[in-house]
């Protein structure tokens, strides 16, 4: 049959095409390159953790010349570092950058290392030094830069969601308020607006809730007011209090341009009005964000620039004379918080106390307050080990002293927060610490002890409310104590170490029944 033959031929030689054309694909699948596969073995070096031939590799890599990307010099870098070659580290990061200038972990990495060297010089005792000086400067370059890559790619990315920003009431000052926690944030997680910060089934968090309550009373003083933050995307724009909500990297549209000797990054204009005041919450590189020669070029006005400092420090080092130059001030909780700070800085702090607000949830409650309740609210590491130590004393005393009344109650809240155990996750000390303090806690619970972990804030106003006595014995140099000022105003009466490095004298006077530091002269008499 003619006509089947045809057929079963023309079945052949599709048969044949397809095998063909499959072979061709095989056949013309490139091979790996000789960078490639450098790469691959560094790599399986570095993950053994054998850095010295993971180095070695990198570096014959770097020799082939084709192909070498930006996470190249950064992974030989981070390699030399793991060695504690520094200087090896330093100059790697510094040749990646000459070539990838626009590389953001780069710039990220090579101002952690300056930092961290900075830091040794500084615990040396070397801060006045020069060197130390620069050190500092050029890593807190390095930082800024890696955040304004950071903002400006999200915004290339996310820009079409953000509302058009329309500031109401011409005429009035415009203050932006940055809040982003470096290294700790990422877009989807952590979140927040002013729903969470108002939700009385939410855990109290005093950085959040002390920069919503400034932007809301600044509304109320007559300013707009734009708070920059990882706002959820629903909650974008005016809240009711008229703050307006904005994910934090809208602010790339109101950053000047930037460009040196041999790069030019965004040589556009700002395309939105640039803010009066500009306010950095606790992001010493963020402050830095409108330090730029550009406004005398383009005869502009900048705003006036201030970092908020919310805690100790994390790296005094950073906060030099050379830092503190463009900054308008230094933002600090008392007078304790700014003796903590570098002379440098001295000259333009500003001192702006812990409030406590009084719009619902955050509503001082005026409770009936035992003697026999009693309340820790801090951290661990602020003595609550000691409080555990005397409790069963306390309560022996206590029931020897009125065996009819009722049991004593001690309420223990914030303990182990999320933020503490990320903080320390990985040193022994507090790996011991945390095993000890949550024994006790279960072993005291017959004797009246209650773990409120990370309490919502209606539990937790009302166990200030109705508790007679604060108990805070620490030895700690906190700066800020939240949670104090909020007992004392609810009727608890503080009894703490009066921590002489500490902010506990200021925020307590004579009220505090602790042990009288310097003698206990003008406090009151704990009968």
């Amino acid at each position: 049959d003619v006509t089947m033959a045809g057929r079963i031929a023309v079945a052949l030689l599709l048969v044949v095409a397809i095998i063909c054309t499959s072979d061709a694909k095989v056949g013309s699948r490139p091979k790996k390159s000789a960078t490639d596969e450098l790469r691959a073995k560094a790599v399986r070096f570095a993950q053994s953790g054998d850095c010295e031939s993971s180095v070695k590799t990198y570096e014959r890599l770097i020799d082939v010349g084709k192909g070498v990307v930006p996470e190249d010099y950064n992974n030989m870098g981070v390699c030399h570092q793991m060695l504690g070659h520094l200087a090896e580290a330093r100059e790697v990061f510094a040749a990646g950058l000459a070539k990838f200038y626009h590389s953001e972990k780069l710039h990220n990495n090579m101002g952690m290392l300056l930092e961290d060297m900075a830091k040794g010089e500084w615990m040396a005792g070397r801060s006045e030094d020069e060197a130390t000086t620069m050190l500092s400067a050029e890593a807190n370059m390095h930082l800024t830069m890696a955040l304004r890559l950071n903002v400006a790619s999200l915004w290339d990315k996310h820009s079409a969601s953000i509302p058009k920003l329309r500031r109401i009431e011409l005429g009035k000052k415009t203050v932006a308020i940055f809040y982003r926690e470096r290294g700790v944030e990422t877009l989807g997680e952590a979140a927040w607006g002013p729903g969470v910060v108002d939700d009385e089934a939410g855990p109290p968090d005093a950085d959040r809730e002390a920069t919503v309550h400034m932007a809301r009373h600044l509304v109320k003083l007559g300013f707009n007011v734009e708070l920059y933050a990882n706002v959820a995307e629903r909650e974008y724009g005016l809240d009711r209090h008229g703050v307006n909500w904005r994910p934090f990297y809208a602010i790339h549209g109101m950053l000047p341009p930037m460009w040196n000797a041999s790069h030019v990054l965004w040589p556009k204009l700002p395309t939105e009005k640039l803010p009066d005041v500009f306010v950095a919450v606790g992001n010493s590189q963020a402050a830095h964000l409108y330090n730029s020669t550009v406004y005398d070029s383009k005869n502009l006005t900048k705003p006036a620039s201030y970092l908020w400092v919310r805690g100790v420090s994390p790296n005094p080092y950073a906060l030099t004379e050379v830092y503190a130059r463009p900054l308008h001030g230094v933002i600090a909780h008392n007078a304790f918080h700014n003796r903590t700070l570098p002379d440098a800085v001295g000259g333009c702090v500003r001192l702006s106390p812990d409030g406590v607000e009084q719009a619902p949830p955050h509503v001082v409650r005026q409770g009936a307050n035992s003697r026999r309740r009693f309340v820790f609210a801090g951290l661990a590491t602020a003595g609550l080990e000691v409080v555990l130590d005397e409790w069963a004393r306390i309560r022996e005393a206590l029931l020897a002293h009125n065996a009819t009344a009722p049991d004593p109650i001690l309420e223990v809240i914030g303990a182990f927060p999320p933020s503490l155990r990320q903080r320390f996750e990985g040193y022994q000390w507090f790996s011991k610490l945390t095993q000890r303090v949550e024994a006790k806690l279960l072993d005291l619970k017959g004797l009246g002890v209650r773990d409120l972990g990370d309490a919502p804030r209606k539990r937790v106003a009302k166990s200030l409310s109705s508790a007679g006595f604060f108990l805070y014995p620490a030895s700690s140099n906190d700066v800020s104590t939240p949670y104090l000022a909020k007992a004392m105003l609810m009727g608890s009466v503080p009894i703490t170490s009066a921590h002489a490095l500490s902010s506990l004298p200021e925020a307590c006077g004579r009220f505090d029944l602790g042990p009288a530091g310097g003698g206990g002269e003008g406090r009151l008499d704990a009968s």
